[in-house]
């Protein structure tokens, strides 16, 4: 009784939770919504590699993943409904009720779950993870399942309200889009990073071919279909997660946007080049580069992450790639790291990733406006130590995920005013027409989801003065 009385708070809450019942699909959701909202957990890497021992079948793996991206993409949505039926501000909530109200709310909403079920299931997970909070739970989900379809909403007249409660983005978010895009763009973007993306593969000539793996398909009756774009590519891909995974393993492709890919084919590799990917892990444009410049091209990828570097070395090990050389080391100081002149640098810089919300719907909720100048800044120290790699008459690319004018062109042009030894130079010949069309007259190429079917992405290819 004496040790019972020593024990503190802390020690009876881990003891608690050692309690809990073995996890199912909607007890893993939580978990990971817990780990987003409370770690800053980026949830696709948190489902990559959070799930693999948890011996779920295929479908509840699934399930876990429509729950945890659903409440991110719709948060304020959902948080608009659980306002209405809540005797309680939000803000005033624990967190971790809140959490719990979101996935139920979200299967009422969006998934259409029986609400007998919806209201079980949240009790359920407040009954294993808080206890006391069951009663409340209980109560909000009664009335959400009994009065959803009464809720008011903030119509199109309001956009920004509009915007930000009906399509679930921050305030500030939705006045930019505004400004930058004027509202039908905005309206569309909203729409379209709320959509649910498939799955595009890049095939590696190594191992297989396009053809191969289409033929596999449709002799299981799988979906997929060839790229209008590059031969390399397959979209709109639907096939089980353990083929999937097998053929990762096997080296047959990788996972990777078009947009991505795009970026590989502005850099333009050749044989007998050296081509410098300056943030290269977790590698996937660094063995695309490999790829295209062929055997003969030297391809040298750097990274300052030991852990990103020796996952993108077992990924050129599947992969069966010879011409990529590995280093660690700092985009910013890249002379120091390389050793020669490069033919062409890739300086593809860590961003905002507001173009990539389809994949990654919880950077909605992790950016503010500060993140985007502080950005700025990192992405023109990286370019600067770049561009001292770049042999006279070679190119240098820079590449961001993003669509902000701070990152983008803001960026390039600072950087364009303080190099007079670099000039734009417009990649038309290099990429596909339909996208040629949409370059700045500066031969600069913004990609957006609503408008390319892809992930947003800004690419800028500068040419050094011989």
């Amino acid at each position: 009784m004496a040790d019972n009385r020593r024990k503190g708070k802390g020690v009876r809450a881990r003891e608690r939770k050692a309690a809990v019942p073995p996890a199912d699909a909607r007890d893993l959701a939580y978990r990971l919504t817990r780990r987003v909202h409370a770690e800053g957990g980026y949830l696709g890497l948190l489902i990559r590699y959070g799930l693999d021992g948890s011996n779920l079948s295929a479908r509840d793996r699934a399930l876990v993943a429509e729950l945890a991206y659903g409440v991110q993409r719709h948060r304020n949505k959902i948080d608009h409904v659980i306002a209405a039926f809540s005797n309680r501000p939000l803000k005033e909530l624990n967190p971790e009720v809140l959490d719990i109200l979101r996935l139920g709310v979200f299967q009422l909403l969006e998934m259409r779950v029986p609400p007998h079920a919806a209201v079980n299931e949240s009790v359920e997970l407040a009954k294993r993870h808080l206890g006391k909070s069951a009663g409340y739970v209980n109560a909000v989900m009664r009335g959400v399942a009994e009065g959803l379809e009464d809720v008011s909403w903030p119509g199109p007249e309001d956009l920004p309200f509009h915007l930000e409660v009906v399509h679930s983005h921050p305030r500030w978010l939705v006045e930019y889009l505004i400004k930058r895009f004027g509202e039908k763009e905005a309206l569309e973007l909203c729409r379209t990073d709320n959509r649910i993306p498939t799955l595009t593969l890049r095939i590696n000539p190594l191992r297989t071919s396009r053809e191969e793996l289409l033929v596999e398909m449709e002799s299981h009756g799988w979906r997929g279909r060839p790229s209008a774009l590059f031969p390399e590519s397959l979209v709109e891909v639907a096939v089980p997660y353990p083929t999937l995974l097998d053929w990762l393993e096997r080296g047959l492709c990788v996972v990777q946007d078009e947009s991505s890919m795009l970026v590989s084919h502005v850099v333009d590799p050749r044989e007998g080049q050296v081509v410098v990917d300056a943030c290269a892990a977790p590698g996937g444009k660094s063995t695309h580069l490999a790829l295209l410049g062929g055997e003969r091209c030297r391809v040298i990828a750097v990274d300052r992450n030991p852990g990103r570097l020796k996952a993108m070395r077992n990924a050129v090990r599947r992969l069966g790639l010879k011409n990529i050389d590995i280093r660690m080391g700092d985009a910013a100081r890249l002379r120091e790291v390389v050793e020669v002149s490069a033919d062409a640098v890739l300086l593809d810089a860590p961003c905002s990733g507001l173009g990539t919300l389809r994949r990654n719907p919880e950077l909605k909720w992790k950016r503010f406006p500060g993140d985007i100048a502080n950005l700025a800044g990192v992405q023109s120290r990286l370019i600067r130590g770049c561009a001292e790699a770049v042999r006279p008459g070679g190119v240098l690319v820079y590449s961001v995920c993003t669509f902000t004018l701070e990152e983008t062109v803001g960026v390039v042009e600072d950087f364009l005013r303080e190099r007079k030894d670099f000039v734009p130079e417009s990649p038309a010949s290099l990429i596909p027409e339909t996208l040629a069309v949409d370059l700045s007259p500066r031969g600069y190429l913004q990609i957006l989801p609503h408008r390319h079917g892809m992930e947003g992405m800004f690419i800028a290819r500068l040419r050094r003065k011989e």
